[in-house]
């Protein structure tokens, strides 16, 4: 890839780019006061905000006159300026996204001319990329990536009074306390902790046990109670 794409729009018919800055993850950590104790206690942490700088070459394909190369800066300004944010692809890792990044600087034109150039930063504010989209048909796969993610599954339910998804290694379990006719399909998503049957919203039907997990890379085994198809969903995440 030659260029970004960013919030859905492909850059490459208008510049180059090239990524020259990259802020290192870092972990944000929320403390708690102990008494007696110097300092204080980490209780838990979370991957902060991470910083990416690329360099924008114009690269119109051809040599465009004074009106051509304002017209594309005019309209990068425009591609660039999203308010909320978007997935941003970057050119030295292609076959990755990271979503909710933000424009937050944008630096001057070297030049006004065909071989002009300008800085611009993103704020990553989910730093882990997402790769690749998988879909598991069987109940042991491998889950590639560094990092954990969130699967959705999509089952179809046999005739009974309930449905179970088990993680065997993390000890945890989705359960739903329902009369199936059978037949239903039912989707379970982790990220948000969302259920579905027959497409309507289904959360209270979730027992008080249930623990929704997330797959940890490396060999998974899932177990699953109560349908007769199931498909495990998520994307590839990498720090």
């Amino acid at each position: 890839m030659r260029s970004i794409v960013y919030a859905g729009h492909d850059f490459s018919e208008l510049c180059s780019a090239e990524v020259v800055g990259r802020s290192v993850n870092s972990l944000v950590a929320t403390a708690m006061e102990v008494p007696g104790r110097a300092g204080a206690l980490p209780v838990s942490s979370r991957v902060a905000a991470s910083d990416v700088t690329v360099r924008l070459f114009l690269d119109l394909g051809f040599k465009a006159d004074v009106n051509g190369l304002a017209e594309a800066r005019h309209k990068l300004a425009f591609l660039l300026c999203v308010p909320g944010g978007g997935e941003l692809v970057l050119p030295d890792e292609p076959e990755h996204a990271y979503r909710d990044a933000l424009l937050v600087n944008i630096g001057e034109w070297s030049k006004l001319f065909s071989d002009g150039q300008c800085d611009v930063t993103f704020t990553l504010f989910d730093p882990v990329a997402y790769g690749r989209s998988c879909v598991e048909r069987t109940s042991s796969f491998e889950v590639g990536g560094s990092w954990a993610k969130w699967p959705e599954f999509r089952l179809v339910a046999s005739a009974g009074d309930g449905l179970a998804v088990a993680c065997l290694a993390q000890g945890k379990a989705i359960s739903l306390d329902y009369t199936f006719a059978g037949g239903e399909p039912v989707v379970i998503r982790c990220e948000d902790e969302s259920v579905e049957i027959v497409g309507i919203d289904a959360r209270d039907v979730v027992t008080l046990g249930s623990d929704f997990f997330s797959l940890e890379p490396g060999a998974c085994t899932l177990s699953f109670a109560g349908c007769s198809y199931f498909e495990t969903r998520f994307s590839e995440r990498w720090l």
